[in-house]
């Protein structure tokens, strides 16, 4: 059975199956047949995991055009889910079942620092593995990463290969 998925693909709905995972909407809003079916746009709901070997990875960007970027190249070996801000992170971390987040640092309002450590201190969130994605080189960067509980820091801008390989081993 397939149900609407409202902002969920590049900033556009997307279809998903029970069993197969998402399938990203690309015709213009008009020749969407399924948009009745759609749970509303303020109530989250948990999703099961997909059972295709992939994890599901919470990426958290202000800017579109690297959250695009990595959620494009992720997508081989991650169910990439995506925010644009600390808030938003937070929200889809406590409502969805997600194994990793990759956190970029400089962000409007509540910053990757911050959102790192909230997601620590949440009895809910604290276990999931956090990678912060940095324009940031300095020496200070691994220290205040582990500060907040990070798993590992990358500097911007990063192969797909030390992304994911920082993945797979944050997760072990």
């Amino acid at each position: 059975m397939l149900h609407w998925v409202p902002q969920r693909w590049f900033g556009r709905g997307t279809f998903e199956c029970e069993h197969c995972g998402e399938f990203p909407d690309l015709a213009e809003p008009a020749d969407r047949t399924m948009t009745a079916a759609a749970p509303p746009i303020n109530e989250p709901r948990a999703r099961p995991r997909k059972h295709d070997g992939r994890p599901r990875v919470l990426l958290v960007d202000d800017s579109a055009e690297y959250r695009d970027l990595y959620a494009v190249m992720l997508e081989q070996t991650a169910t990439v889910i995506t925010a644009s801000r600390g808030e938003e992170a937070l929200a889809i971390a406590s409502a969805e079942t997600v194994d990793a987040i990759v956190l970029d640092v400089m962000m409007p309002g509540m910053d990757g620092w911050q959102t790192c450590e909230q997601l620590k201190a949440n009895p809910h969130t604290s276990t999931i593995p956090v990678i912060m994605l940095t324009s940031l080189d300095g020496l200070g960067v691994p220290e205040a990463a582990a500060r907040v509980g990070a798993a590992s820091v990358l500097i911007k801008p990063c192969p797909v290969e030390r992304l994911a390989f920082a993945i797979k081993m944050a997760l072990h």
